[in-house]
C-alpha cells in the first residue's frame, strides 16, 4: 500500500490520530485494521524522517565571549 507522501509532518500526526482512533474503536475489519496499521507505520517512518531533516537544520545561538553571536550545529 501507499500513501501519500506529500502531506506535511503536522497533516502525518494528524492522520495518525485517526489511524490510532480507528483503531481503538469497535467493528473494525480485520483486513481494514491491517491496512491502517500498515499505513501509520509508513506515516510514523515519514514523520520520523522529516524530524531527522529538521534536526539536522537546527542551530543554536551561542553569545560569544566578546558579546557576540554566533550559530554552532545543535548536534555539537
Amino acid at each position: 500500500m501507499t500513501f501519500e507522501q506529500t502531506m506535511t509532518f503536522e497533516e502525518d500526526l494528524l492522520r495518525l490520530e485517526a489511524i490510532a482512533e480507528a483503531l481503538q474503536g469497535e467493528g473494525v475489519p480485520l483486513e481494514e485494521a491491517l491496512v491502517l496499521f500498515e499505513e501509520g507505520i509508513q506515516r510514523i517512518r515519514h514523520a520520523s524522517a522529516e524530524l531527522t531533516r529538521a534536526d539536522a537544520r537546527l542551530a543554536v545561538l551561542i553569545e560569544q565571549s566578546d558579546a557576540t553571536f554566533a550559530l554552532r550545529p545543535l548536534a555539537e
